[in-house]
């Protein structure tokens, strides 16, 4: 066991620089080319631009385009992962980097996954993310709000989906009762039910678009499992529509005997969250370091 776990997050960190490490690689760069070829857009390019970052279709882009190309600059140079995990579209990206596909199925997969669910997201929608409540109180304010689980982070952190009017005013109610909450920078209700009919049309097209072997067991965001290649289609085409449980993706990868995380960015937001689970599991973001090198060196030193 190599004792490695790779980390892809989701959107909310985009930023013009996200590219930096991995444009580092030759083999990277050769990859985005192709990637980009494939998509139809330039992402180290429409990054650099640093406009429109955060709508639904751009940011996915740039995710998963920005994980893969670091992993690809990375995955020679490190142990082989005992697995990849991912957090929402970051999930996608951590099939990725398993091998599931080649960069020109991926440039066919990712816009479409962004274009089925902003078909039929409702208008004026987003996700508001809580803290210090458990998850009796996330029931009531669902209720109260008529907003949806989407995430499960920890025992006290959600996140919510729903029409952007019942966010704001859950909000500042929460606010007002002294709990920390934040509206969060994305206009699509990811994991609840308002995306369910976008379900079946992705998983139709992960079934006409068949997985390859994967490098390494990536684990099912909706049930923190690893799923045999066959149920890939299902489990991540129902992700769109069913809460995201990353808590038990934590717990997963710890039971595994992992050891060191290293998160692909952009963000620092699973490193923190593995950080805070207070076990004996080293977890660091590729954005805390200026070269490949010093990842490499970091991931070398922590394993040894």
């Amino acid at each position: 066991m190599s004792g490695l776990a790779i980390a892809c997050p989701g959107q909310g960190a985009q930023h013009p620089k996200m590219f930096e490490l991995a444009l580092q690689s030759e083999r990277a760069r050769d990859w985005l080319a192709g990637y980009s070829a494939a998509t139809g857009v330039d992402v180290v390019a429409l990054a650099a631009q640093g406009e429109d970052l955060f709508s639904n279709r751009n940011a996915q882009l740039l995710i998963c385009g920005a994980e893969i190309a670091t992993w690809t600059a990375l995955q020679e140079r490190l142990p082989p992962p005992e697995l990849f995990i991912g957090y929402s579209v970051g999930e996608l990206a951590a099939y990725g980097c398993a091998g599931a596909w080649t960069v020109k199925e991926l440039g066919l997969l990712v816009p479409q996954r962004a274009l089925l669910m902003d078909q039929v997201a409702p208008k004026n929608a987003g996700m508001l993310a809580i803290k210090g409540v458990g998850a009796a109180a996330i029931d009531d304010i669902c209720k109260r709000y008529r907003l949806e689980l989407a995430i499960i982070n920890a025992e006290d952190h959600f996140v919510l989906g729903g029409v952007r009017d019942n966010i704001e005013t859950a909000s500042a109610d929460i606010t007002a009762a002294g709990h920390w909450c934040k509206v969060l920078d994305v206009a699509i209700p990811s994991h609840t039910s308002f995306m369910r009919t976008a379900v079946q049309p992705f998983r139709h097209l992960l079934k006409t678009t068949p997985a390859h072997a994967l490098t390494a067991p990536v684990l099912a965001g909706i049930n923190g499992l690893s799923e045999p290649e066959r149920t890939i289609a299902d489990t991540l085409s129902a992700q769109i529509a069913e809460p995201v449980r990353w808590q038990d993706c934590m717990d997963t990868t710890v039971e595994r005997g992992v050891t060191v995380v290293l998160e692909l960015g952009p963000g620092r937001a699973l490193s923190r969250m593995f950080d805070e689970l207070g076990v004996a599991v080293e977890a660091r973001s590729a954005e805390d370091f200026r070269t490949l090198d010093g990842i490499v060196k970091w991931v070398e030193t922590r394993l040894a």
